[in-house]
């Protein structure tokens, strides 16, 4: 992480008396909003939704505007833009995942002064996903790899119930502290070109995918670290 993103994530645990993790993910969505987790914020419908909320004459029109932001709007938009709106109390930022984890890193690893990873291009049990779209938080807290998750703030899936709910409506769901029952599962990581490995190792999260296997990825792809 360069200067300048330290010093702003410092300015920010100082200014909102920032004392714990749960403290920082209560603020992140304050300032940042998930455009799937709040569709009408910005109107950002992902296309099967699209088809079965609005009449076929709007489907083109509303796919356009999601893919706009997804493509155009977000990426231009930096974790410096984001602490930015924080320190400014300006409005919220449009975001996915990444984003809110890359946030979070920033922030936790310098509130606690330890290493912060993002697991990256995951499949977790608590959202609807398709693919290994997701990306969560990690940090080695009592021996052991504690995983939580900025972007998980306004619904996730009821898997037995098959329902959406609020976080605080699924019974033993704790985004700050997410037990692996909500995580792991023969789909939440990669098998191609090879099984994909996290674990601990002497105090340290160790991702066989970090750096990428994938020669047209980035070597970062999968897992960041912060701190």
């Amino acid at each position: 992480m360069n200067e300048q993103l330290t010093a702003a994530a410092r300015e920010v645990i100082n200014r909102y008396a920032l004392s714990s993790l749960e403290d920082v993910m209560a603020l992140i969505p304050r300032y940042m909003c998930h455009v799937l987790q709040e569709s009408d914020q910005f109107e950002t419908y992902p296309p099967n939704v699209v088809k079965l909320k609005f009449d076929p004459s709007q489907w083109e029109a509303c796919i356009q505007r999601y893919e706009h932001y997804r493509d155009v709007v977000i990426p231009a938009i930096s974790p410096l833009d984001y602490l930015n709106a924080m320190l400014d109390e300006g409005p919220r930022l449009p975001c996915f995942c990444s984003e809110m984890a890359n946030v979070a890193g920033v922030l936790v690893s310098q509130l606690l002064g330890q290493k912060v990873y993002a697991v990256r291009n995951i499949f977790v049990n608590y959202l609807y996903l398709p693919q290994r779209w997701h990306c969560i938080n990690a940090l080695i807290q009592d021996n052991r790899i504690r995983y939580f998750d900025a972007s998980a703030y306004a619904q996730v899936l009821d898997k037995k119930r098959r329902k959406i709910v609020e976080p605080s409506q699924l019974p033993g769901f704790n985004a700050a502290d997410i037990d692996e029952t909500f995580i792991h599962s023969d789909r939440w990581l990669q098998s191609e070109p090879f099984a994909r490995r996290i674990e601990l190792v002497s105090g340290e999260l160790l991702d066989n995918y970090y750096p990428s296997p994938v020669h047209d990825k980035p070597v970062d792809e999968f897992q960041r670290v912060y701190g």
